[in-house]
């Protein structure tokens, strides 16, 4: 996993009263760990007590200023964030903010990527509202050694083109000046607009296919070129003892690949129902425990790294977090307006957001400059 924060924020049109006292008390009862830090080197991440630690709960009042400006996408939200994206050893592994408006409140939500994922994350905002209204609230599980157990009693199977114990080409300190796209969309626009005739099809499968070929075309790359897609996958539903209660980190990746002529001359139709079918093989409990038995043998020898190049190649990046119920904690008065996430500053990440229309996703499309420019006028 990356060495850095999960950040993102949700906007509400209505005061919420400090919840420091009852966050705080809730991370006791239902994730005690948050109060310890991660100590990271070059091949795994630590979790121990640290008194050193930093503010997991901070707040400020901005009663002078609206929540109206922040609910437009094209304002810039990184400065509202108390950490940067990337933790020290004495960052917390979870964090909220509160900020006060005159008309409303916005909490800024972190966790620790090596602490948790999106489901994780996203799952304890959710369950934290409905404690505070006095809605039983599941025990989340924290037994890390589960994922050790399993990778020591298995073996590699397959061959994991997600993963690589060769050094990326491209470093995360090297990325060129980036414009980050944002559109919304349909299921069922999407399948208009694409002309899609398989209905089995996911809206995610349509979003990897014509992406990736637009995004291609538009980067002009020579026909022979193979371009890799990764995309994160939730191994809570493929894995022994595991269920959607496990608090750790349990994402692994699909890695496929397309030649480029096939992104040239194929429909949308078909590259989808190409995803459709080829992500299936890395969604199942023998793959997911191959992959965990790839980790067991490499991690202490070199860092792992993706099998593809997450930013500024010739490759793309998926995250989908349209499934998380970001839109679903109520602090009192309803669900929040709107949910947004800092900036993304790496050429060729795409994330799959919610909107508070179940039937509607958000796109967030980092490019360089020039080819998000020419992307805008393909999306409209």
């Amino acid at each position: 996993m990356p060495y850095v924060y999960i950040r993102s924020l949700l906007i509400y049109d209505y005061k919420i009263e400090n919840i420091e006292k009852e966050f705080l008390q809730y991370l006791q009862i239902y994730c005690p760990q948050a109060f310890q830090c991660i100590i990271y080197d070059y091949s795994n991440g630590r979790i121990i007590p640290n008194e050193n630690q930093q503010k997991i709960f901070s707040n400020e009042s901005r009663l002078t200023e609206s929540i109206s400006k922040y609910l437009n996408n094209n304002t810039f939200i990184d400065n509202l964030f108390p950490y940067d994206s990337i933790p020290t050893d004495i960052s917390p592994l979870i964090f909220l903010h509160q900020i006060h408006f005159n008309d409303g409140t916005i909490l800024i939500f972190g966790c620790h990527h090596l602490f948790s994922d999106g489901h994780g994350f996203s799952l304890l905002g959710q369950r934290f509202s409905l404690w505070l209204k006095k809605i039983k609230a599941n025990f989340f599980d924290h037994d890390r050694s589960k994922l050790n157990h399993i990778a020591i009693s298995s073996s590699i199977e397959f061959d994991h083109p997600e993963m690589s114990i060769i050094e990326p080409i491209y470093s995360l300190m090297n990325f060129s000046s980036t414009q980050t796209i944002i559109q919304r969309f349909t299921k069922e626009s999407l399948f208009n607009k694409l002309k899609i005739t398989n209905q089995k099809l996911s809206t995610n499968d349509i979003l990897v296919g014509w992406l990736t070929q637009i995004i291609s075309r538009i980067r002009q790359l020579p026909s022979e070129t193979i371009v890799k897609v990764g995309m994160a996958l939730n191994g809570r539903m493929f894995l022994p003892n595991i269920n959607e209660d496990y608090f750790g980190n349990c994402s692994f990746y699909v890695c496929l690949s397309f030649p480029m002529i096939d992104l040239l001359n194929q429909t949308v139709n078909q590259l989808a129902e190409r995803i459709h079918i080829d992500k299936r093989k890395f969604m199942t409990q023998e793959y997911i425990q191959s992959a965990l038995a790839f980790i067991n043998k490499y991690h202490q020898q070199s860092m792992i790294h993706l099998g593809w190049q997450a930013y500024g190649g010739v490759d793309l990046s998926f995250t989908n977090w349209s499934h998380f119920p970001l839109y679903q904690c109520d602090f009192g008065q309803g669900n929040a307006k709107i949910f947004r996430i800092p900036s993304i500053q790496f050429d060729g990440l795409i994330f799959i957001l919610p909107t508070i229309n179940n039937n509607e996703i958000e796109l967030h499309i980092s490019l360089k400059h020039s080819h998000a420019q020419e992307l805008l006028s393909h999306l409209q």
